[in-house]
């Protein structure tokens, strides 16, 4: 009888083992982001790198078109490329829509415009 129970807990305890390796495996094979291999990728930083360069960029874009008499004009190389990218940053497609953006709002600030008081979209009718 003692061989009889000892066979139960092997048998339990190999089906246990069993279990726990194959929900384990899928624990560790569950994505908890854009990128499995990368520690460092917050969300969100692909459009703040984007941002942020953009606005630099177009800012001096803007100053550099207006000191030479040029006519206004942000859509550029620089608009279209969205120079600066970095895999590690995240998304692609969220960088080159905000740099877009950054670079725009930085060109019109560089070409002595003032973004927001031409964009507002809440004023007041």
């Amino acid at each position: 009888m003692a061989s009889k129970s000892g066979w139960s807990w092997l048998r339990v305890a190999a089906l246990a083992a069993t279990l726990s390796l194959a929900f384990g495996s899928v624990a560790w094979c569950q994505s908890w982001g854009p990128y499995d291999a990368d520690d460092h990728y917050r969300p969100g930083e692909a459009r703040e790198h984007g941002y942020r360069n953009g606005f630099r960029d177009g800012l001096r874009a803007g100053q550099y078109d207006a000191d030479h008499g040029r006519h206004f004009n942000f859509k550029n190389d620089d608009w279209e490329d969205s120079r600066g990218f970095e895999h590690w940053m995240g998304s692609k497609g969220d960088y080159k829509s905000a740099y877009r953006v950054g670079f725009e709002r930085g060109y019109s600030r560089g070409y002595g415009y003032d973004y927001d008081r031409y964009h507002d979209r809440d004023h007041s009718r």
